[in-house]
């Protein structure tokens, strides 16, 4: 049962409803559009804070207000759910958050002032899915559409740290900013992000290396929003260069999830234009997978009791070595 308080607002004195809390233990909390026929349009301050219960939340497109540490110290929420209607977005929203892994955005308004706002309050690693309805004119398949074009991002950011060293010499502090994460949040302002600054900064990611060089190079391949050739090319190169590694880790997590599975199959159907076999006078792209670390990861996916992703990769082999005519079903 939620707790909260009617409001009115102090520029129409309209009534809305602040969420203050939460009676009771909840994994998947979804917040209600109103609460006895008044809208919700904000959450309190550390409404949700130290909530070891939560996992994911669900925030409607109401809601304009997230005022300070609403979800401060809840170590186990992996995942939000948000539209860009938030104007105000308080200190600490999701401080110490630290299982948090990504942040799903529904844009209608091409307002992304948001994104800046949890990039800004969280200095781990961090994904955001974006779907932008916010263009008008028609959609991918040139219909006509009342909410305008819509198309889906998903960003991976690195994480960063701040480095303090004292300088008993001068009897000064001086700090400096480790990682690529800093640097990649600059790619984000409020009407915008900026998605060929996103692209070259990869090799400095590279750099940190881990496995969110993995996720920002499948995430832009999968979803190639303004994606250039030549970032392409060196997403592609990239994921080749470590198929193995990719696949094993798949692997290992799609058995309970299946986001990685529905990945999982998309990775194997991506093909590479920069890579083409001649098969008489016709050209067929190559997987962005190299044969052997597809034979590798069939042998070590046989050891998983894992009789899904086994066929998979089975079939995939089998069509890497006759015609590239092959489906996946999910």
């Amino acid at each position: 049962m939620f707790n909260y308080e009617v409001k009115q607002d102090k520029k129409d004195n309209h009534e809305y409803i602040e969420i203050t809390g939460y009676e009771g233990n909840v994994q998947n909390l979804v917040i209600p559009e109103t609460i006895e026929g008044i809208k919700v349009e904000a959450i309190g301050s550390h409404a949700f804070s130290a909530r070891q219960d939560i996992v994911s939340v669900s925030i409607p497109s109401g809601v304009r207000t997230l005022r300070s540490y609403v979800f401060h110290n809840s170590r186990n929420l992996k995942k939000i759910s948000i539209y860009d209607s938030v104007d105000d977005y308080y200190d600490g929203v999701v401080r110490q958050c630290d299982s948090l892994e990504e942040v799903e955005i529904t844009v209608k308004r091409g307002w992304f002032e948001v994104v800046r706002n949890f990039l800004a309050d969280s200095d781990r690693a961090i994904r955001f899915v974006i779907h932008d309805y916010s263009k008008n004119g028609t959609d991918a398949s040139g219909n006509n559409s009342e909410n305008g074009i819509g198309y889906d991002a998903n960003l991976s950011f690195p994480g960063y740290v701040y480095d303090f060293n004292e300088n008993t010499m001068a009897r000064t502090i001086q700090f400096s900013i480790a990682g690529a994460g800093y640097a990649y949040r600059e790619c984000v302002d409020r009407r915008r992000i900026d998605y060929r600054q996103y692209d070259s900064l990869f090799a400095k990611a590279k750099i940190d290396g881990g496995h969110i060089c993995q996720d920002i190079a499948i995430g832009r391949l999968l979803h190639p929003v303004e994606l250039e050739d030549r970032s392409k090319a060196a997403y592609e190169s990239y994921v080749r260069e470590n198929g193995y590694g990719i696949l094993k880790r798949f692997i290992d997590s799609s058995k309970d999830n299946t986001d990685a599975l529905n990945t999982l199959g998309k990775l194997l159907e991506y093909n590479c234009d920069s890579l083409k076999l001649i098969d008489g006078n016709q050209e067929h792209a190559q997987s962005v997978f190299r044969e052997q670390d597809i034979d590798r990861v069939v042998e070590y996916a046989s050891k998983q009791d894992n009789p899904a992703i086994t066929s998979l990769l089975m079939e995939k082999t089998r069509s890497a070595t006759g015609s590239n005519d092959f489906s996946f079903g999910f």
